[in-house]
This record gives structure tokens, C-alpha cells and sequence, in this order.
């Protein structure tokens, strides 16, 4: 298996760094990668402890961005996005679709700046919300964490409340299936922390975790 190293750097941006290549700088780029594990003060997440709940039309717009990033005869790589709202539940998508917010993205990685993130769901919300939840895809994988998404996530949430203090932070990986045609199917829960659908090619299913990698209860409503 190989080894990964995962570094957080002065202005927010992880990195991921595979072993024998050099790394690629790019500030405080957070990438869904490992590295040794690091020390942090972070606050009670009670949205973590409570759950949260997502509308239906939210799951829509998740299926869009994660489907979108489709090419003819090229694999599909990972995606980054997030929802963020207020208290238990979320009302907005976040695409995260910019090269400043984005360093590199492959069908088993993806770099990005966490700071950046942060800049942008700021500047597309009136209001600074109070809940993120930091999504990236597995395309034709699992909706599991990697031993890389578990070293990065308290240092993604460490980043982003240096940034947004007392937010809560959750973290999803959403797998999407290989093309096929098929019938569409309703999102529904299918474990206390998961959802699955389907959409007329392909497969959805996205699991949720607080920073620790625990569980965390998801909800749907209309």
C-alpha cells in the first residue's frame, strides 16, 4: 500500500504528498490524504452530536455537481464541494468549481485550499453560516473514509474554524457508481449516517462523519 503524507501549510492549503514524488506547493492545500497526525483545540460539534437533515432538492444539486464532472472516454476524477445552513440543517450547495480552490483533482485524489473554500461560501452567503459540511467523491468507490481522509479531517476543521469560529464541521464522501442506464430511484436513508439514490446512469451514495470519523445521523425532508 502506498504511503501518503498530507501537509497543511501557512495560508490553509492541504497537500498530499504520494512517497518517492516531490510535493506541489500550494499554500495551505488540504488533500483528502495522510499524514502525521498533528494536535488541535477544536470546539464540541453539536451538530455532530445531534445530526442534521438535508432537502430533497439539495441531494438533486449533489447528484448534478458530482455527475457533472463527466468527460467522454476520460475517467472520472474527485470532486470537492460543500453544503453549509444553520443549526441541524442545510439549505446550500457550494460547487467549489475554481482553480484557486482546486489544485489538482485524479480518479483517487484531490488537493484544494481549505482557506479558499471558506472565501467562497462567504462570498455566496449573506450571512456567514453556522454549519459546513465538506464533501469529496469516490468515484466508482465507497462511500468509506480512506486512512488519508482521517488524518486530514481534523486539520480541515481545525483550518476552516480558524477562519469561522464555534462553526460546526461535518465531513461526507459521496460514491457514485459506473455509467449504466437504469431506473431513477428516490433518495432514501439507508443506515443512520447514509444515503443512497439513483439517478438515470448511475449510483449515489453518501456517507457522513464528524471529525473523528464517527458517525453522524443524516436526515431527508421535502
Amino acid at each position: 500500500m502506498r504511503k501518503i503524507k498530507v501537509g497543511i501549510e501557512g495560508n490553509g492549503t492541504v497537500r498530499i504528498k504520494l512517497k518517492k514524488k516531490k510535493k506541489v506547493d500550494r499554500g495551505d492545500v488540504t488533500s483528502m490524504g495522510g499524514a502525521p497526525p498533528l494536535s488541535f483545540a477544536t470546539t464540541p460539534n453539536a451538530a455532530g452530536r445531534q445530526g442534521f437533515s438535508i432537502p430533497r432538492h439539495i441531494i438533486n444539486q449533489m447528484e448534478i455537481r458530482v455527475e457533472s464532472i463527466f468527460r467522454p472516454k476520460e475517467p472520472d476524477v474527485e470532486v470537492v464541494y460543500a453544503l453549509t445552513g444553520f443549526g441541524t440543517s442545510v439549505d446550500n450547495l457550494h460547487k467549489f468549481s475554481s482553480n484557486e480552490v482546486v489544485a489538482h483533482a485524479t480518479p483517487n485524489m484531490i488537493s484544494y485550499a481549505a482557506e479558499k473554500m471558506v472565501e467562497h461560501i462567504r462570498a455566496e452567503r449573506v450571512e456567514m453560516p453556522n454549519l459546513i459540511v465538506h464533501i469529496h467523491s469516490h468515484p466508482l468507490g465507497a462511500p468509506a473514509l480512506s486512512d488519508v481522509d482521517k488524518e486530514s479531517m481534523l486539520k480541515v476543521a481545525a483550518r476552516i474554524r480558524e477562519m469561522v469560529p464555534d462553526v460546526a464541521v461535518l465531513f461526507g464522501v459521496h460514491a457514485v457508481g459506473s455509467e449504466e442506464r437504469r431506473a431513477r430511484i428516490p433518495a432514501e436513508r439507508v443506515a443512520e449516517n447514509r444515503l443512497r439514490w439513483s439517478s438515470i446512469t448511475r449510483v449515489h451514495e453518501v456517507a457522513f462523519f464528524d471529525e473523528y470519523a464517527k458517525p453522524v445521523e443524516v436526515s431527508i425532508y421535502e
